[in-house]
């Protein structure tokens, strides 16, 4: 088959393939997420805190998020969230979210498609970059890594740029609106967005106003923010102003190099073509990288923070593409793109891989304890439970989270100065456990042998009382 011919099948058969490609990665999305929830691998933080604020728009309850004590827009401006509550009037559970994500970030291939063939890019090419898009790492960690308001955005800044370049000036304002109100951070990527078309001179009046508009509205959401947190605003940044430091802080961690190396390669560093991607991808980044130690949890590259970046690096590429045109043809870049993302894939052993392991699937005995005591514990109960008990507990209005700490404690139950203990609200009237060895220090904020000891510190000083017992899934009555 030669290469015009090849192209016509894809012209002819684009829009099956395009629905076809977005229906696996629905399924596959979904796998990821929804198959680590199962197997209690998911956590207070993200799944459990946004997963109880959502339930209670459906119920029509103030979204006090009682696992971090606050007004759910103290602690980030998600005004999107209610639209997601009468997801829960179809299935009242955390999964329901998980799909939603899974779905949205898949609908996205949609826009990217159509986008690249506003420009003219053949279907061959616009397929092609769209499943390179739609495998980017930093999509796949965001949806592995429980579920998060970002996907709403990553989502509406692809809406936003076929939008704009379809001139359809209602849907497009409708769009940036929405993105706006999902995070305050959302400014940043709007004005992230604004640099990229800010070298296109046909735009360049609308990108300045994605720049300074997205700048004012992260600034005033903050300011929002702060007024309804008690502790002020948590993410306030501490940036170096030295010119050597704040350049040195976009790489000084291995973290931070990683996002670099995985972020341009999976693009075969065609963005670096770019000057509107280079500076879209470090304005964005910076928020982050350029703020200190205190936002070291935010370095990684397998998280939800950098999903962002993925529409940022495709329209670099696409610019990358308009320049090497003359010389290569596009569809050969974009089957090449391809190929190298695969063996990206394969080298770096990103987060789908994880769907070809018979491990991942796997269910053990103490997941079947928790899953049979959680059957039997009321929604009604006011309950503190570990970070990967919180999700499957947090359809509530009181679910608390567990942290295993060290501490000088009357009667000295351990024995030494200091006694592993479990840290919770006074208003939690029960605790929910799982004293199995096999879990992890990210499941239990502490090894399985310091927490088990906590548990037993608290048992011998009378502080819990066993009431039910399924395994080494356990439930207590604290005692006051």
């Amino acid at each position: 088959m030669n290469i015009k011919k090849f192209i016509l099948f894809f012209e002819k058969y684009s829009l099956k393939l395009l629905i076809l490609w977005m229906l696996i990665l629905f399924v596959l999305y979904s796998a990821l997420s929804i198959v680590r929830h199962n197997n209690f691998q998911s956590g207070a933080f993200d799944l459990g805190l946004y997963d109880q604020s959502v339930w209670q728009y459906s119920q029509f309850q103030a979204p006090f998020n009682t696992i971090k004590d606050r007004f759910i827009l103290g602690d980030h401006l998600a005004l999107t969230l209610p639209i997601l509550a009468p997801l829960f009037w179809i299935w009242d559970d955390a999964r329901i979210l998980l799909l939603f994500q899974a779905f949205w970030v898949s609908l996205s291939i949609l826009p990217i498609f159509l986008l690249m063939r506003n420009r003219g890019y053949s279907s061959l090419v616009a397929l092609c970059l769209s499943f390179v898009y739609s495998l980017f790492y930093g999509i796949q960690f965001m949806v592995f890594f429980d579920f998060h308001p970002v996907a709403i955005g990553v989502g509406l800044l692809a809406w936003i740029s076929y939008f704009l370049e379809s001139k359809r000036w209602k849907f497009l304002w409708i769009s940036i609106a929405l993105l706006l109100l999902t995070q305050e951070n959302m400014g940043l990527a709007l004005a992230s967005l604004g640099l990229i078309y800010l070298f296109q001179k046909k735009y360049r009046r609308i990108a300045l106003g994605f720049i300074f508009g997205g700048f004012l509205a992260s600034l005033v959401a903050i300011y929002i923010i702060r007024s309804l947190s008690p502790i002020g605003f948590e993410y306030a940044p501490q940036v170096d102003l030295n010119p050597v430091n704040l350049i040195s802080n976009f790489f000084n961690s291995q973290e931070k190099q990683q996002v670099w190396l995985y972020s341009f390669s999976w693009f075969s560093f065609l963005p670096l073509l770019s000057p509107g991607a280079i500076l879209a991808v470090s304005l964005d980044l910076s928020q982050y990288f350029l703020t200190g130690e205190a936002y070291a949890r935010m370095w990684s590259p397998f998280m939800h923070h950098r999903a962002v970046l993925a529409l940022l690096l495709l329209l670099g590429t696409l610019d990358a593409i308009n320049i090497l045109k003359a010389k290569i043809k596009p569809e050969i870049i974009a089957i090449l793109l391809v190929i190298i993302a695969l063996l990206l894939q394969y080298k770096f052993h990103f987060a789908l891989n994880k769907l070809s392991k018979p491990i991942y699937y796997k269910s053990e005995k103490w997941m079947d304890d928790n899953r049979k005591l959680i059957e039997q514990i009321p929604r009604e109960m006011s309950i503190a439970a570990t970070q990967n008990l919180v999700p499957h507990l947090s359809h509530r209005k009181q679910i608390y989270l567990i942290y295993p700490r060290e501490h000088e404690i009357k009667g000295n139950p351990c024995g030494r100065d200091l006694c592993w203990w479990l840290d919770f609200p006074v208003e939690a009237k029960y605790v929910m456990v799982n004293l199995s060895e096999q879990q992890t220090l990210t499941q239990l904020l502490e090894s399985p042998q310091n927490f088990r000891e906590a548990v037993l510190n608290m048992e011998k000083s009378g502080r819990i009382k066993l009431e039910k017992q399924i395994g080494t899934a356990h439930l207590y009555k604290v005692i006051y």
